[in-house]
């Protein structure tokens, strides 16, 4: 391996191998719960990102370094080699589970006698048993060897490939599509994170162990027989005094001295050495030293792209899986960070593991070397793997790895001759799963941070909307941006997830939801239930002092379904409520036919709606047109006013805190309802000592927009004076937060990345929130409103009221009496239809505006013919 030279001073020779925790191979007792009886149901997809947030829950909570952390990390969760009894018998004391797969010895070894270190994670209470089972399949490497009863359907066979299936001696069968566990999937091909892991943490604790010291080493010793520990040391001194007999590596072994000939590098046993031994020490005996008939790489698959939960190996030669695709890929990619860490944690001591694997797996790759990503992974290759190196190293860790797995002693030219053998073939074969996994570094739309909810119709089945959720959660960078995702039934209403920022939270919810998935589309079951969430939602923000957050998006899946006429009416009732009260609610509707779903909202049109049309009831195509009218869409945060004054309390708010990455942009709204009436409005950002950041305000078009570059510490005030021209003329007001120039500093638990930067928002003049009270008297600009209503209602006589008085007017349209109170109003019509105004408690102001459109909905209705129009708006009736 070629290591940068501020690493070669860094790794040490060991001279104490043994780890003070041996690594056995029964279930430890913290993991027996996710083998027991199967185990719970382990349903979240296998992709980087569901990794990545069970690390940092633990990261959060444990609290230490990288280099601690990522061993810990190993020893807690990690064991290799784990397989099934052939004839699984289970008993309260007898568990058909224990690492005695080929996988389990290089993993013994590994952290034994290369990575001896301490588990500092023994409390990991941070997470559920569904998370913790979920982290250990995740990591541990093994395959799922037999027969599972799916293979017709996940690999199809002929009849006569079939009487040729392999069988054990109990009878079992192989199956012909084995799993292979501890693999994830990424952008840049599937790759097995714990081979990952482990070379970083032996990049941050590199040494070289002597073969004297493993050999001497009680650990190894109780292992394998003295006699064979015997030979191979009488081998190896041989070799070490006669270093040009049958040596084709000759020159570079002159070059070495005798001792480092004794030595093994941590870092290439924990990636590709460690797998190329098994190479070795599997295949060698029984097909020599061929690299031709030696098998490295695989033939494989997911089940599935959108929702990947397994891993098959195609094998083409029986069970020769020793060194999988995402086995390459990881040891190449551990390779590669082992590199480069060492010195990233010179630089930044708080750089965590979830940082360093986000930002890798990542178009932008590490902050501190841009370079170094995973879309670069060809170009990175040459660069830290060295090809005589490697034939050495793989020789002296095969000679360790046999003495455990065989009884038989291998004379050490004969595993020098299958050592080579075996690089042959990984040499021929690398570059093209490199090239076969390549893709191009690209640059990428910045993701919406918001709380979604989505509702589904009868187009699809359980499945169905699971590979949708599991497409949406890594499209919206569910955990990493803190957005939230939640299931609610299209026709009860009821939720199947409520919203969650985990990933494996979500599918372990919509795992335990046990009533029938939708038979139909119901829109205002639904709406009553976002509508309930939405109050909630606000209430919280009140509770917390939130003066900004993320906007609600609400999704309607409805590819066929479409509401019926009487849906349709309820729906925009309910609808009116919602718009009248929560003002930074998107509604998105999909389906292939919108007419319906574009008559719910005619009243409120503040570009809060989206309709998307789909090509299909497949989920692919629904992704694909979801992604590019809403993902791509830049809905944007909210800011918002306090909640107005009630029963004598005064609410306050709090300065909000946020943060932006690099070549990405973060967007801000302030709904008109914030704005008017409302002489001055200030907005002020303050920038942390993070970087620089641009802020621009724009209202109507984007073109016209004022920017200020913010330096650190530095605070600047955007003002707008009297910013409604006109009540009936008030559009929003926009803001958009970019990252200029970043120190790659951010170091708090919160920072995703070091070269995020954080800003701090407040504002002071918006208009306040009549949720909780009634809040202030009406201004005579509303009581000119209501006396204009009179006026237009066709002649009506003009009047202006307080609350609870009334007006009596007649006209030819018989407008009989219109009264009010501050608390609730509400519109009946004999015979056709009630609508009430919620919630109850509000500010007189704002129903009075609504009020105002509202009527003037109804009056247009074909269906609304009278002789006489009677109004009644009593706080009675608001129930």
């Amino acid at each position: 391996m070629q290591v940068k030279s501020k690493n070669v001073k860094r790794m040490r020779q060991s001279s104490c191998v043994a780890s003070e925790a041996e690594v056995l191979s029964s279930i430890p007792g913290h993991l027996v719960d996710c083998y027991r009886s199967g185990g719970p149901l382990l349903n979240s997809p296998r992709r980087l990102d569901v990794f990545l947030s069970l690390v940092r829950k633990l990261e959060h909570s444990a609290k230490l370094d990288m280099r601690l952390f990522s061993t810990s990390l190993l020893r807690r969760f990690r064991l290799d080699g784990i397989e099934q009894a052939s004839n699984p018998i289970e008993t309260e004391f007898v568990l058909p589970y224990r690492a005695s797969a080929f996988q389990f010895h290089k993993y013994k070894l590994l952290m034994d006698l290369f990575l001896p270190s301490q588990n500092l994670l023994e409390m990991d209470e941070s997470l559920t048993l569904v998370e913790r089972c979920l982290l250990h399949k995740l990591l541990s490497s093994t395959v799922q060897p037999w027969e599972r009863g799916d293979e017709n359907l996940t690999c199809p066979l002929s009849a006569q490939q079939r009487e040729n299936m392999s069988t054990d001696s109990s009878g079992r069968i192989h199956s012909r599509c084995p799993i292979e566990d501890g693999v994830i999937q990424t952008d840049w091909g599937p790759v097995a994170v714990g081979t990952i892991i482990a070379a970083i943490a032996a990049s941050l604790e590199s040494q070289r162990v002597s073969l004297t010291d493993i050999f001497s080493a009680n650990i190894y010793k109780s292992e394998v027989s003295q006699p064979m520990i015997d030979r191979a040391l009488a081998d190896w001194e041989k070799q070490v005094e006669n270093p040009n007999e049958n040596n084709n590596n000759a020159n570079f072994e002159m070059l070495a001295s005798a001792t480092d000939q004794l030595n093994i590098s941590n870092i290439l046993v924990a990636t590709v050495v460690g797998d190329l031994a098994e190479v070795v020490v599997n295949q060698g005996p029984r097909v020599g030293a061929s690299a031709q008939l030696m098998t490295v790489g695989s033939n494989n698959r997911w089940n599935d792209t959108l929702l990947p939960r397994d891993f098959y190996l195609l094998p083409q030669n029986s069970n020769d899986w020793q060194f999988t695709d995402a086995e390459i890929l990881a040891g190449v990619d551990g390779l590669i960070l082992a590199s480069y860490v060492p010195s990233w944690i010179e630089l930044r001591r708080s750089f965590r593991l979830s940082q360093v694997l986000d930002s890798y797996y990542s178009n932008d790759g590490v902050s501190f070397g841009s370079e170094v990503r995973a879309c670069n992974r060809l170009a990175l290759y040459n660069r830290v793997l060295n090809n005589t190196i490697l034939a050495s190293e793989t020789l002296r860790f095969a000679q360790v790895l046999s003495l455990t797995q065989n009884t038989v002693y291998i004379p050490l030219e004969e595993m020098r001759r299958m050592s080579d053998a075996a690089v042959t073939a990984f040499i021929d074969y690398v570059p093209s799963v490199l090239r076969k996994y390549q893709r191009n570094c690209v640059s990428v739309d910045s993701v919406p941070v918001v709380d979604l909810i989505v509702a589904t119709d009868s187009s699809w089945r359980e499945y169905d909307v699971e590979q949708f959720l599991s497409w949406m959660s890594g499209a919206l960078e569910l955990d990493a941006s803190r957005s939230t995702l939640g299931v609610v039934h299209g026709n009860t209403g009821r939720w199947v997830a409520p919203p969650a920022h985990n990933i494996t939270a979500l599918f372990t919810h919509i795992a335990n939801y046990t009533d029938p998935w939708p038979n139909r589309l119901n829109v205002p079951n639904v709406l009553t239930t976002v509508n309930q969430h939405l109050r909630n939602q606000t209430l919280q923000d009140i509770n917390a002092k939130a003066s900004a957050g993320r906007s609600t998006v609400i999704l309607i899946l409805s590819p066929t379904d479409q509401p019926s006429g009487n849906e349709i009416e309820r729906s925009r009732t309910i609808m009116h409520s919602i718009r009248s009260s929560f003002f930074d609610a998107y509604f998105a509707y999909a389906a292939q036919d919108l007419t319906n779903f574009q008559n719910i909202n005619n009243e409120y049109l503040d570009y809060s709606e989206m309709f998307i049309t789909l090509p299909s009831t497949c989920v692919q195509d629904v992704a694909s047109a979801i992604n590019t009218f809403m993902i791509k869409n830049d809905i944007p945060k909210r800011i918002f006013g306090a909640a107005c004054p009630s029963n004598g309390t005064t609410f306050y708010q709090i300065e909000y805190e946020d943060s932006v990455m690099a070549k990405t942009k973060r967007g801000y709204r302030i709904h008109p309802f914030y704005l008017r009436q409302q002489p001055l409005i200030r907005v002020q950002f303050r920038n942390s000592n993070y970087g620089t950041i641009l802020v621009c305000m724009f209202r109507g078009a984007e073109a016209t927009q004022s920017c200020q570059l913010i330096g650190e510490r530095n605070i600047h005030t955007f003002n707008l004076t009297a910013p409604c021209p006109s009540p009936d003329f008030c559009p929003p007001a926009h803001f958009v937060v970019t990252a200029t120039t970043t120190l790659n500093a951010c170091a708090h638990a919160d920072c995703r990345t070091p070269n995020q930067v954080d800003y701090y928002i407040q504002h002071s003049g918006l208009r306040c929130l009549p949720l909780l009270g009634s809040g202030a008297a009406p201004s005579n600009h509303w009581k000119r409103k209501l006396a204009l209503l009179q006026q237009r209602l066709r002649g009506a006589t003009v009047a202006r009221l307080t609350p609870d008085q009334k007006v009596a007017c007649s006209n030819h349209v018989g407008v009989k009496e219109i009264s009010f109170s501050p608390f609730c109003l509400s519109l009946y019509f004999p015979k056709y239809e009630t609508f009430k105004l919620h919630p109850a408690n509000v500010q007189f102001a704002n129903y009075v505006r609504e009020f105002y459109v509202r009527i003037h909905q109804i009056w247009a209705h074909p269906k609304v013919r009278y002789d006489h129009l009677d109004l009644s708006i009593e706080a009675a009736d608001c129930t």
